[in-house]
C-alpha cells in the first residue's frame, strides 16, 4: 500500500509537471489575458474622447500593461500577468467613465446659458 501512494505520489508530480510545461509552453508566446488588456488599451488609445479627456487615468493602464508585459517577459508569472491584466481593463473601465462624465459636465456648462 504504501509503495502505491509513493507511485500514485510521482504520477501525480509527473503529471503535474507535464501540465504545467504545456501551459508555459504554449503560453510562451501569449498570455489570453494580457492579449484581451493590450487590444483594450489599443482601442482605448484609439478612442479621442479617452485620449483627450482622460489622459491621467489612460495612462495609469499603460503603466501597469508595460508592468504585465515585463511579469509576463521575465518570469511568466500566469497568475501576476492575469492579475494586472485585470487592473488594466479595470483602469480603462475608469477612464471611459472619467471620458464620458467630462463629456457630460461640458455638456451642461454649455447648455446652462441656454436654460437661463
Amino acid at each position: 500500500m504504501g509503495r502505491g501512494i509513493f507511485l500514485h505520489g510521482r504520477t501525480v508530480r509527473a503529471t503535474l509537471s507535464l501540465a504545467a510545461f504545456f501551459i508555459l509552453g504554449c503560453g510562451a508566446v501569449n498570455n489570453p489575458a494580457l492579449e484581451r488588456a493590450r487590444d483594450a488599451y489599443n482601442r482605448a488609445r484609439q478612442d479621442r474622447e479617452i485620449v483627450g479627456r482622460a489622459a491621467v487615468a489612460l495612462d495609469k493602464a499603460r503603466l501597469t500593461l508595460e508592468r504585465a508585459e515585463r511579469v509576463w517577459t521575465e518570469d511568466k508569472d500566469v497568475i501576476e500577468v492575469e492579475h494586472l491584466a485585470y487592473i488594466t481593463e479595470k483602469r480603462i473601465e475608469i477612464a471611459r467613465a472619467t471620458a464620458r462624465r467630462r463629456l457630460a459636465a461640458d455638456d451642461i456648462q454649455q447648455l446652462n446659458p441656454q436654460r437661463e
